[in-house]
């Protein structure tokens, strides 16, 4: 087993260079040249908190942790551009865990053209991975205060999809094949970048599904002082998700809209906004929160989802 500056070489030869006059990895500081506005996020991702290492490959697990991240660049039409990457390790750790996790990386840098430029790793009790990324705005950003009465709200993806896989996972049944696609969908998200971008100047608001549909749409309402309206008829699904639900004991609807773990994105504005990667599930409309409309009934929907301090 290496040690950290041994490990920290090791990650600047699979990272590898930034071309001049940028500097990555080897100075105290990166240094970036770029004339766009950046636009920057941080993800952590806690052993024991977001993962259980029985449930994930360390590639999966890195490249999890980095699809996070930039799913909130994607909620903003950003172009993903850099990444810091704070990770902390078990000190029996051996050195293929530190590669594997570096393997994971490249799979999504490679897919963006992202950049790794630099970060920082320690021994800790559990491993966690923290990743901030930087990505450069291509026109106005979108944000959460701009949802506007009469807007549509659409939805990228399948909300609920992987929060049937996560439950799976925790009830032993991960290996069921009626479950595995919802467990690759827990264990590989894929940030929707270039939906995203496809919002720049034409849609109003929008956010990343990290906590749950419920718990994401009203921070857009809060943010806009209006209310989303969810026809949770109108909510997709894949073949078999309902099905899937119903055999772990689970509402399917409930999941969609409370679930969590989908890193899609919800957005609002007006139809011509969005093409054929989007479904159409409600509207904004005057009011406070989100309403659900179910069964030909409308009522409040509780803004429950995932809270890192009042989750049991």
């Amino acid at each position: 087993m290496t040690g950290e500056f041994e490990r920290i070489a090791r990650l600047r030869e699979l990272f590898g260079a930034l071309a001049l006059p940028d500097l990555g990895i080897g100075d105290d500081c990166a240094v970036l040249h770029d004339p766009r506005p950046l636009v920057i996020t941080v993800d952590a991702s806690v052993e024991g908190v977001h993962f259980d290492r029985r449930w994930i490959s360390a590639r999966d697990l890195a490249a999890r942790a980095v699809e996070a991240a930039v799913s909130d660049l994607a909620a903003m039409g950003a172009a993903p551009g850099d990444l810091l990457l704070a990770w902390t390790l078990p000190r029996e750790s051996p050195d293929e865990l530190v590669t594997e996790l570096a393997h994971g990386v490249l799979r999504v840098t490679r897919r963006l053209g992202m950049r790794v430029v630099g970060g920082n790793l320690s021994a800790a009790p559990v491993l966690s991975l923290t990743t901030t990324a930087l990505g450069r705005a291509t026109g106005p950003s979108l944000r959460r205060d701009g949802a506007r009465v009469g807007d549509v709200i659409a939805v990228t993806g399948h909300p609920g999809a992987a929060a049937i896989g996560l439950r799976a996972l925790m009830a032993g049944r991960g290996d069921e094949g009626a479950l595995t696609e919802f467990v690759n969908r827990w264990r590989s998200p894929t940030a929707r970048v270039d939906e995203g971008r496809s919002l720049v100047s034409r849609a109003h608001s929008a956010i990343d599904l990290s906590d749950g549909l419920a718990q994401d749409g009203s921070h857009v309402a809060d943010a806009s002082g209006c209310a989303l309206l969810i026809d949770a008829d109108r909510l997709p699904a894949l073949p078999g998700q309902h099905e899937a639900a119903r055999a772990l004991g689970l509402d399917p609807t409930a999941l969609a809209l409370h679930g969590g773990e989908d890193y899609e994105l919800l957005a609002s504005g007006p139809p011509e906004a969005f093409d054929e990667r989007w479904t159409l599930i409600g509207e904004v409309v005057p009011g406070a929160g989100v309403l659900v409309l179910r069964n030909g009934a409308m009522a409040p929907l509780a803004a429950l989802g995932w809270d890192h301090f009042t989750a049991g």
